[in-house]
């Protein structure tokens, strides 16, 4: 066999291998160390590279564009996805040429490029996803995995409420009897809420959402021998994934498992036994909830509102200045915006003139945050390519013979569900580049159709 033929016959190997690293990565925050050397340690344009999860991506879309972009002519062949790629490509132009009229565009240019050359090659690689033929399988068991070490990890550190230790691996120091700390607070009880390896628990929650989604339907598909493995694992990462008390992550992970249900109700009629793994599934999650109600029910009544505790009160408080921020922002740029990661610049500048005791940061709303970044005409693009997805995702659904791939496009479709409602809350699968990787790459694997339909 020449080399020629060797690398055709496995040109798709590599870029395989850079989606599961990926899928591996999104739940680290881990940075290189040492990067002040290479210019990515401070908020430069290259800010995002320090990051390792940047790496496997640039790998994959390096490695895709190497093969001649193969595999676009298949997913061309799907009028949804087709409209799909064309979207992203667009969306991907207006992030860039929002550089020419962003709000820091003269004193501080590279607040729009650091913010841009990520989200860029986030897209890059969500397409270079969905023309791969990577086993959706092979991503499910990667989120698995994901889902058991951070489990342990965030066990560890509510039952020692601290770090466990892994600091280098990227584990954040924190006190929850410091200040800045992110605790659930009832009396004069602080409880930590576990990070992993990520900067906010928040954010641990949307990693654990995506994985509960994808290990109950391992729990629906896996053979007679795994399948208890499996309901273990995924009542063991429902616990830890309560444990972060994540209000948003929460409602989304609900609206998840209701779309997976939804999507796949006529193999429910027909498969009995997969009924049955279903229902007894569903009893054994609402029994651990309703054990975590009984054990932390102060907790969970701060969390609700119940009573007058200043960490929930703060947390609403400084969400509704963000977002009055952001309305101000559209009001005064409603068609191009700020920018592409123009916006906690400009909410700084807004907060200056105020006697708000609150630094510029991301406002807490992708919608909101599309929009006083890209004007209304990128909004326009984002909720477009959303949609597109969902369409394709649901079609899929439909075409898809084996019904263990239809439990799969189900999951995906609810995981975007899962993003779009914590959407409204919170703003990591934005601003975030592990996040955005999660989102944007759900959305390919679900526009892309089955490899049988695909010819």
């Amino acid at each position: 066999m020449t080399i020629y033929r060797f690398y055709k016959r496995y040109q798709l190997v590599p870029i395989h291998l850079g989606i599961l690293l990926t899928c591996l990565f999104l739940p680290v925050w881990y940075r290189f160390p040492r990067v002040n050397t290479l210019g990515m340690a401070d908020f430069s344009t290259f800010y995002s590279a320090g990051f390792v999860v940047f790496w496997p991506m640039l790998w994959t879309v390096i490695w895709w564009m190497v093969s001649g972009f193969a595999g676009i002519r298949r997913l061309w062949g799907s009028k949804a996805a087709r409209m799909w790629v064309a979207m992203c490509v667009i969306f991907a132009g207006w992030i860039l040429l929002s550089w020419v009229w962003s709000y820091k565009r003269v004193s501080y240019p590279s607040a729009t490029l650091s913010a841009a050359v990520p989200f860029i090659l986030v897209i890059l690689f969500a397409l270079a996803t969905a023309c791969s033929e990577v086993p959706i399988k092979w991503i499910g068991i990667t989120l698995i995995v994901g889902l058991v070490w951070n489990s342990l990890v965030a066990a560890g550190q509510v039952t020692f409420q601290a770090p466990i230790g892994l600091s280098a691996l990227g584990e954040f120091r924190f006190n929850p009897a410091a200040s800045g700390t992110v605790v659930v607070q009832a009396g004069d009880t602080r409880w930590l809420r576990p990070y992993g390896l990520l900067p906010h628990p928040n954010m641990l929650a949307g990693f654990f959402l995506m994985a509960l989604s994808v290990a109950f339907v391992g729990v629906m598909t896996s053979s007679r021998r795994y399948w208890w493995l499996i309901l273990g694992l995924l009542v063991f990462g429902f616990w830890t994934f309560l444990l972060t008390f994540s209000r948003s992550a929460w409602l989304g992970f609900g609206a998840s498992i209701s779309v997976i249900l939804l999507a796949t109700f006529r193999v429910w009629r027909i498969e009995r036994s997969r009924l049955i793994r279903g229902i007894f599934s569903i009893g054994v999650l609402a029994i651990t909830l309703g054990l975590f109600w009984t054990i932390y029910q102060p907790f969970l009544a701060a969390r609700a509102g119940v009573g007058d505790e200043s960490v929930e009160q703060r947390s609403t408080s400084d969400r509704a200045v963000y977002n009055q921020i952001a309305i101000e922002a559209v009001r005064e740029s409603p068609i191009l915006g700020t920018g592409i990661g123009n916006y906690p610049w400009y909410a700084a500048k807004y907060l200056s003139k105020t006697d708000f005791d609150l630094k510029g940061q991301p406002v807490h709303n992708i919608y909101l945050a599309a929009w006083s970044e890209l004007g209304a005409i990128g909004l326009g693009l984002f909720v477009s390519i959303i949609q597109l997805a969902i369409r394709g995702g649901i079609q899929n659904v439909r075409r898809s013979e084996a019904s263990t791939q239809m439990f799969y496009y189900a999951a995906g479709i609810g995981i975007i569900t899962a993003f779009l409602v914590i959407g409204l809350f919170d703003h990591y699968t934005w601003t975030i580049i592990q996040f955005q990787a999660a989102f944007w790459g759900t959305m390919a694997v679900i526009i892309r159709p089955p490899l049988s339909q695909n010819g």
